[in-house]
């Protein structure tokens, strides 16, 4: 009975429904202080707060909680580089090689962010954007990744002279592979040529990250809070005592 009943949801396409995200419905909160900061730091007319899904160009990975994976780094990606107008693009999270999409496309593994092109790991890396939503129900974009090949950041190099006439004079200077501007609590960090870590397979490369931890912190505990009032709702009426 029980191989039937997998059979059953497996050609329904519902073999994930039990994986699926159990939380409650919430509302965003609001952050007025933060619109400046977020208008600043916009990459390619892309703002930190905006919602996660639905952004122009943008392919959003499976919903969270999918194939028994967490909603850590739940992500969307746009690849601008010429090597993948015409394919195809794919994002999700991989165990191994085996789960590498078939067939030519631009992938990225929503997990540490590596960039694939035709299945094979991009060194020098593909250029593309990633948005990355708050923990939440209601996902906001708190993070934004702009990742392309490596240069230097020095006042004088190519890409040193577009961050500063853009952004201003940065609040801290680390050449030749640190910049980083702050206002308030959101942050834009450039950084090139810093292999280690998670992306240490990934080769040299260069990462502008525009983030709002606060916002993140902020929407996590606003999602809590609406668990923690479903539950309350939910609860059955006390036994005779």
């Amino acid at each position: 009975m029980l191989k039937t009943a997998v059979w059953l949801l497996a050609s329904l396409g519902l073999a994930g429904v039990a994986a699926a995200d159990d939380r409650a419905p919430m509302k965003n909160g609001t952050y007025a202080d933060h619109q400046k900061a977020w208008s600043k730091f916009a990459i390619q007319g892309v703002q930190l707060g905006a919602p996660l899904e639905h952004q122009a160009g943008f392919t959003c990975g499976p919903p969270p909680g999918t194939d028994g994976f967490t909603t850590q780094n739940h992500s969307c990606v746009k690849f601008t580089d010429d090597r993948c107008k015409g394919r195809p693009t794919k994002i999700h999270h991989i165990r191994s090689s085996a789960d590498l999409p078939k067939g030519q496309t631009c992938f990225m593994d929503e997990m540490n962010a590596g960039a694939y092109l035709d299945r094979a790991l991009m060194q020098p890396t593909l250029r593309y954007l990633r948005v990355v939503g708050t923990d939440t129900t209601a996902p906001l974009i708190f993070r934004i990744e702009y990742t392309f090949a490596a240069d230097d950041l020095t006042p004088d190099s190519n890409l040193g002279k577009a961050l500063i006439a853009k952004y201003g004079a940065p609040s801290y200077a680390g050449p030749p592979t640190a910049m980083s501007w702050s206002i308030g609590d959101v942050s834009l960090s450039a950084a090139c040529r810093q292999i280690g870590g998670d992306r240490a397979a990934l080769g040299e490369l260069c990462t502008i990250t525009v983030e709002d931890g606060s916002l993140d912190g902020t929407e996590r505990s606003l999602q809590e809070q609406a668990n923690a009032d479903r539950r309350k709702a939910a609860a059955p009426e006390a036994p005779p005592l």
